[in-house]
């Protein structure tokens, strides 16, 4: 996987690159922040449907393994993750795509849904983005 900072078009031009159907998939992780310009994005987190999560699989991206929970495939700078089930809080694909924020017909978590998974995680870098996110909702 390519480690680089993405912002806002960067991102939107390789999720277009996809070609996914709409309500198949949506970009989670710390993409949605930095599509609001809050902070940049080493890589573009989707929770995609099983469905398409078995195509990916079966058209060669590469299964890993990050904890128990967490398998997702990943090609490029992409991870696409079949559940988001790694924190107490886990968002299902129908529940996120209620609120998301379509951008460029691409739809991102809700900062709302970022920050409730965030919270719920609590690891040192996402204390760092609850702060940026508080900070930008605030204004």
């Amino acid at each position: 996987m390519m480690v680089k900072a993405m912002d806002k078009d960067e991102i939107i031009k390789q999720v277009k690159t996809l070609g996914f159907t709409r309500g198949s998939y949506i970009v989670f992780g710390s993409c949605p922040m930095a599509i609001v310009g809050i902070r940049e994005s080493s890589d573009i987190d989707l929770l995609v449907s099983h469905e398409l999560f078995d195509d990916l699989k079966s058209l060669g991206w590469q299964q890993i393994e990050k904890s128990p929970n967490d398998r997702p495939l990943v090609k490029d700078d992409f991870e696409a993750h079949k559940n988001w089930d790694f924190s107490s809080y886990k968002p299902t694909l129908q529940h996120l795509l209620k609120s998301a924020d379509i951008i460029d017909g691409i739809p991102f978590a809700s900062l709302n849904e970022v920050l409730r998974w965030k919270t719920a995680s609590g690891r040192p870098k996402d204390i760092t983005d609850i702060k940026l996110i508080n900070k930008y909702l605030a204004r």
